[in-house]
């Protein structure tokens, strides 16, 4: 007798020629993002001396001036993605950002730093739940983990690029200042970001070369209903209290590695951006490959009836990454660090995808971008917004010495990771329960 998870498997549609088109964009789009968004985390000692701040000042443009930014305009756009043409909201976003990317570069004051940061993470904000509703919609949900990880795994192309082409972009710019006209004297850090910025401008149009998807799923035809976001919150609070604790924990310590790893390496073993940057590439071009694997294995281990795989799987690995996220920061060498932080970038470190592919499973579809939308939102404040600051704080307040950058990532990390797996492993009964009532309802629909 055939499993009935496998005859509803097969009675799914195939992926068609066009839904892979719609993920290559989305991942282009996405490449350009943490491109534009981590080129900054290369660039923090000569914008600190030209600048004069310290690390506690650095670390609120990396994180609150941009994390809060994505988190509070997350939810306007995800009213907007399940309202509006989703290529529109992504035409916006990709265009904006990209714009107050090349706008970095005009800085001349920590003010003006970030401000530019506020407006890139202002319109990186849309392309998170446009992308998750557009792929729930052109993907079966047999494969939707599979598309949502190689969509995740574009981010660390991003990161690849960023490290990869901006140490050598730096490397070649050197280190005077040059003189442009109608412009004046202009850093090789601003330039940097000028290179960057501009052509995400003209990517911005690739998004009407696929069609609008017929969103599948919805209760209605008609938009969702105010309160209808609250009332889903409330029926199922403590399944997204739990979750959306759980993951963005995880989420902040990644991204407290991902923005000061690049200072704590030159710190530490004395690399410059064109030595570091490549190899640090290097290792996300690694980890972009695992995480498409990881994918794979979620969708393999729904299809065999774990309604809970995303949290299921990604709470173990947390778990059993903590240790090395502590240990790095103390090895002598950088090729020993390398390699463990190619593991954490690999294992603990994307809980969003394990996230969004949680809330398609679960969401009906008039209210799948707004939950993203949510997810991107504390991410962005409490993950993006704190983490790095915190970390920066630690280091200046705390051990008052720049070079324990180490000891404060180490710290955050061996509290933050574990807490949050350990919250995910209490959210596993109640997804079970929550995904078994989509699909009863679903199957009764026929």
């Amino acid at each position: 007798m055939n499993h009935p998870q496998m005859a509803e498997n097969r009675r799914e549609p195939q992926v068609s020629p066009e839904a892979w088109w719609t993920l290559a964009v989305l991942c282009l789009f996405y490449v350009l993002s943490y491109l534009d968004r981590y080129l900054l985390t290369m660039l923090v000692d000569p914008i600190q001396k030209d600048l004069g701040i310290g690390d506690f000042e650095m670390g609120l443009v990396l994180g609150p001036a941009f994390g809060i930014a994505l988190g509070v305009a997350a939810l306007p756009f995800g009213w907007m993605v399940d309202r509006s043409p989703r290529r529109k909201v992504l035409f916006f976003g990709v265009a904006f950002w990209s714009f107050a990317t090349a706008a970095t570069g005009f800085a001349r004051s920590t003010l003006g730093l970030g401000l530019a940061r506020l407006g890139v993470g202002a319109g990186e904000a849309a392309l998170g739940p446009a992308a998750a509703s557009l792929l729930a919609d052109k993907f079966p949900r047999r494969r939707l983990t599979t598309a949502l990880a190689i969509f995740q795994a574009s981010n660390k192309l991003g990161s690849a690029t960023a490290f990869g082409v901006g140490g050598l972009l730096i490397g070649m710019l050197g280190g005077a200042a040059l003189s442009i006209p109608l412009i004046g004297s202009v850093r090789p850090w601003q330039i940097a970001f000028f290179c960057v910025g501009t052509p995400g401008i003209l990517a911005a149009f690739l998004v009407y070369t696929f069609s609008e998807p017929v969103r599948r799923g919805r209760k209605s035809t008609e938009p969702p209903r105010p309160g209808a976001l609250l009332a889903f919150l409330k029926e199922h609070r403590t399944l997204m209290l739990l979750i959306y604790g759980g993951f963005t924990l995880i989420a902040l310590c990644g991204y407290s590695l991902v923005a000061w790893v690049p200072t704590f390496v030159s710190r530490r073993y004395g690399l410059e951006p064109q030595v570091y940057g490549p190899l640090l590439s290097v290792v996300s071009i690694v980890a972009a490959g695992a995480l498409v694997i990881k994918g794979t294995i979620v969708d393999w281990l729904y299809a065999r009836g774990h309604k809970d795989a995303n949290i299921l799987f990604y709470s173990w690995i947390v778990f059993g990454s903590t240790p090395l996220a502590v240990i790095a920061f103390f090895v002598p060498g950088p090729w020993i660090f390398f390699g463990i932080y190619g593991v954490l970038l690999a294992v603990s470190i994307p809980s969003m995808l394990y996230l969004a592919a949680s809330l398609a499973t679960l969401a009906p579809n008039e209210l799948r971008g707004q939950l993203t939308a949510l997810a991107y939102a504390l991410h962005g404040i409490l993950g993006l917004g704190l983490g790095p600051t915190i970390v920066g704080a630690i280091t200046d307040f705390g051990f008052q010495d720049p070079n324990k950058i180490g000891w404060s990532l180490a710290l955050v990390c061996g509290v933050g990771m574990p807490a949050g797996a350990i919250l995910l492993r209490f959210a596993m009964k109640p997804m079970r329960i929550a995904v078994g009532e989509v699909e009863a309802i679903e199957q009764a629909r026929g």
